[in-house]
């Protein structure tokens, strides 16, 4: 037995100074000390430490022990460098959080005493360059509903009346289009044609001097297949804030907005992307203002005929941003041309959703806020200006790669600094682009 033990020992011995003579050389001067006193036990941390050997397994030499120190003193190192790192970035941003915040309370502050007052009073006597100036940051969430209510303004004159009207007559579709019979029924290919062909053969039907039954039931039948479509595409309205989908806290409301407007509307009826719209309406104000902004911000000349589907205006907008994108950045005008990329794969959604289905929502609020208040022109800066951010993917992509990219724009992180940058140094003049679109 005592002889056993010489020869455990001597083993032990000679592995120590084979580790020596070959890798000694290579280590730091602690590390020598430590093999050469055979105390390379002190690196474990504790009997129980994730370096020792289970006790089924035979011991680990000090070559395999110090080897697998120095490799989790290697971790630790990197592990304490990524924790000091990310608090260094969270204490940035926790700064830039504070500081916008600030800024917000001190803008707000100018808006409810200087600015919406003398809006509301008299809009010629407001100052222009302040409001631009002010809003380039963001407005304040607090009076965010009513600037967009003031920029947006009510030529058609809706009320609160009118909105209740016709959120009786939407009750009435929403009920037949969750009866039974309508329940399983599904909608027909090629809905969208077939709606705007019927919206513009029965609109006349709600003129008092139509007295048709007939006209009355074609028009419930057209408001309950747009309902139908309506409820279908809430489900994929903002899906990560779980508040419009059903059982969300906004779903009805959502819901009594669309409804009424295809119901007051019905020359126009339901388009796909109204949801986003209605959507970001109520997430900043009241629903009977979402109804009235809505119907006011579809009326105007920009995005009237994206929702009508005016074969004879929509053109005119998608050639003026072509030409644009060929005037500004021509690699790019040149590479969509040669794989046959144009406006109306990108800017007919990007227009009728305001970017809100396109864009993280904290970006599409704020270029919301920017195109409300400086107008239309804005649409086709932050359009180009997502292009020139991707432009390094879309000049070497095919035609599918592309129409891929516009599709998972939201699924793309987007930095808002950057994009922001962009859209600020493209100048684009409301005259100029006005004369494009009488081309």
């Amino acid at each position: 037995m005592s002889d056993n033990n010489s020869n455990s020992n001597n083993n032990n011995n000679n592995n120590t100074n084979n580790f020596n003579n070959n890798n000694q050389c290579d280590l730091p001067d602690n590390y020598k000390e430590l093999v050469t006193t055979g105390k390379v036990e002190k690196l474990i941390l504790s009997p129980s430490s994730s370096l020792d050997r289970p006790k089924t397994l035979p011991p680990k030499s000090q070559e395999e022990v110090l080897k697998h120190q120095r490799e989790y003193e290697e971790i630790q190192k990197k592990a304490k460098k990524t924790l000091e790192r990310e608090a260094k970035e969270k204490e940035k941003l926790d700064a830039i959080r504070k500081e916008k915040e600030k800024s917000l309370i001190d803008a707000r502050k100018i808006w409810e005493e200087d600015i919406i007052p003398v809006w509301e009073k008299n809009s010629k006597k407001r100052d222009i360059k302040k409001i631009k100036d002010l809003s380039w940051r963001g407005l304040p969430p607090a009076v965010r509903g009513k600037i967009w209510r003031l920029c947006i303004g009510n030529d058609l004159r809706v009320t609160d009346e009118l909105f209740n009207i016709f959120l009786g007559h939407a009750n009435n579709a929403y009920n037949k289009t969750t009866s039974p019979p309508l329940k399983s029924r599904s909608p027909p290919p090629n809905i969208n044609i077939d709606i705007r062909q019927a919206n513009n053969s029965i609109h006349h039907s709600r003129s008092p001097m139509n007295t048709s039954t007939d006209g009355e039931d074609d028009v419930l039948d057209l408001e309950t297949t747009n309902m139908a479509l309506i409820l279908q595409d809430i489900q994929d309205t903002f899906p990560s804030l779980m508040i419009f989908q059903k059982g969300g806290p906004l779903h009805s409301d959502l819901i009594d907005v669309l409804g009424a407007y295809i119901c007051y509307r019905p020359d126009i009826g339901y388009v796909p992307g109204m949801t986003f719209l209605a959507a970001m309406f109520l997430l900043n104000m009241e629903k009977c203002d979402a109804f009235l902004s809505l119907s006011n911000h579809i009326n105007s000349v920009c995005f009237l005929p994206f929702f009508r589907q005016d074969q004879s205006g929509i053109p005119k907008y998608l050639a003026a941003m072509d030409s644009t994108v060929e005037a500004l950045t021509p690699p790019l005008h040149k590479h969509f041309k040669d794989i046959g990329i144009s406006a109306k794969n990108y800017l007919v959604d990007w227009i009728t959703t305001l970017f809100s289905k396109a864009l993280p929502l904290d970006i599409a609020t704020r270029i919301w806020d920017l195109v409300f208040i400086e107008g239309e022109i804005f649409i086709y800066r932050t359009a180009l200006s997502i292009l020139r951010y991707f432009i390094s993917d879309l000049i070497q992509a095919t035609y599918d790669e592309c129409i891929d990219l516009f599709n998972k724009l939201p699924q793309r992180k987007i930095s808002e600094d950057k994009l922001f940058d962009e859209i600020n140094s493209i100048v684009l003049d409301q005259k100029k682009f006005d004369k494009l679109l009488e081309k």
